[in-house]
């Protein structure tokens, strides 16, 4: 008896410590408690990290580019409506599945640079969708394990979505400022905006609030429009504090049937109901019909010999693609450098028109030479107020 005592005694404790061994086998390591962190996983999946000046150089104008990189944000969609680093696609960890479709349109090669972010050093998330995105083959993806929470530490904007921007403009308490030129505001702009153009903004920042910590929402012509962030930093720049951008803009907010305005009386121009004195149809002075320039200056083999095309935007929209046979000159040199040094990137003869990515710009510069280089012969400069995407070929026209 007494030695089957003392087995079924030494079967207990071993039982016990067996239970005991395995309970302790069982834990997962905790991050911070001896388990890996997340940025020693992101090193033993094979991915770089990078800081936020290779993230700046992605975000760029604020227009994107995926020839400069593309940003994802792994977040979810509800995070992301409200507020997002510029230029960032939405793909939740997720929701990976349901989202990557709309991530697919945007024709990346799969050695283009991606770049997945999420909500900081503790956050999985950027993993997560960086190893969903390399099963889909892509191959140069890179992690900004910082992520949001150190963009918006460092005095940079978020942008938000239009279902934010809604909600804010429905909630009051917000200043929306439409960024594009006086001319395209008196057209018509989100109801209640006040305007503060970005190449004039010195002379019209005394309308800005005098609170620096008031809610402020910068607009301008839609995602290929760069208006809006210039203003966002250069407020930044003067202390404020809560500025974002509704990259939408315009164009989205309007075709969503939300409440517009006109932005005060238009400046009086000439109206023409077909045709100048050059044949050329327009909608007043200066501003050619979109569909004239669709059906008889678009194509290079119809458009006649005397007319010239003169593409404002910046040089990296030009090299993402362009309309054929157009010459570029940006805007930036008639704002940066004067009359004298755009005036002489001009052809001597013949019709030029002018057009940019959202119409803004290229009305700038028309506008421009009317009111300060006034040329002698300005009656041969038009311009297109219409959204031009070349993303793919041919280009898109007023869509």
């Amino acid at each position: 008896m007494r030695l089957m005592s003392k087995m079924l005694m030494v079967v207990a404790l071993m039982v016990t410590m067996l239970v005991i061994g395995c309970g302790q086998a069982a834990k997962a390591p905790v991050e911070g408690k001896g388990g890996p962190s997340v940025a020693e996983k992101i090193k033993a999946a094979g991915f770089e990290m990078v800081k936020i000046d290779e993230v700046k150089e992605i975000v760029g104008n604020g227009v994107y580019s995926k020839e400069r990189g593309t940003l994802v944000d792994a977040r979810p969609e509800r995070s992301y409506d409200k507020g997002h680093i510029a230029t960032s696609q939405a793909l939740p960890d997720t929701k990976f599945d349901a989202f990557f479709p709309e991530f697919e349109k945007l024709g990346l090669n799969k050695d283009d640079l991606i770049v997945t972010y999420c909500g900081g050093v503790k956050c999985g998330k950027s993993l997560i969708v960086a190893k969903a995105l390399r099963a889909k083959g892509y191959t140069n993806i890179k992690i900004y394990l910082d992520g949001e929470p150190d963009w918006t530490k460092k005095g940079n904007y978020l942008e938000i979505s239009m279902s934010v921007a809604k909600k804010n403009f429905d909630k009051g308490g917000f200043v929306f400022i439409d960024a594009r030129p006086a001319r395209v505001f008196k057209k018509g702009t989100i109801a209640g905006s006040i305007n503060i153009p970005d190449t004039k903004f010195d002379e019209y920042k005394d309308q800005l609030p005098a609170d620096k910590n008031v809610a402020v929402i910068a607009f301008c012509g839609g995602f290929k429009c760069e208006k809006s962030h210039i203003v966002a930093y250069k407020m930044l720049a003067m202390g404020y504090t809560n500025v974002v951008v509704y990259a939408g803009g315009v164009p989205e907010w309007k075709a969503a049937g939300y409440p517009m305005a006109k932005g005060g009386a238009a400046p009086a121009m000439k109206k023409a109901a077909s045709a100048s004195s050059e044949g050329f149809k327009i909608e007043e002075q200066g501003i050619l019909i979109t569909q004239f320039f669709i059906d008889e200056l678009l194509d290079p083999a119809d458009r006649p010999a005397d007319v010239t095309i003169v593409d404002v935007r910046n040089d990296d929209e030009v090299a993402a693609g362009k309309i054929p046979g157009t010459v570029h000159v940006t805007s930036k040199i008639l704002h940066n450098d004067g009359c004298d040094a755009f005036l002489s990137k001009m052809p001597k003869e013949g019709r030029v028109v002018f057009h940019c990515a959202s119409g803004g710009r290229a009305g700038e510069v028309y506008f421009g030479l009317l009111d300060d280089c006034k040329p002698a012969d300005i009656d041969r400069y038009y311009f297109l107020d219409a959204a031009v995407n070349c993303d793919t070929q041919p280009c898109k026209i007023g869509m």
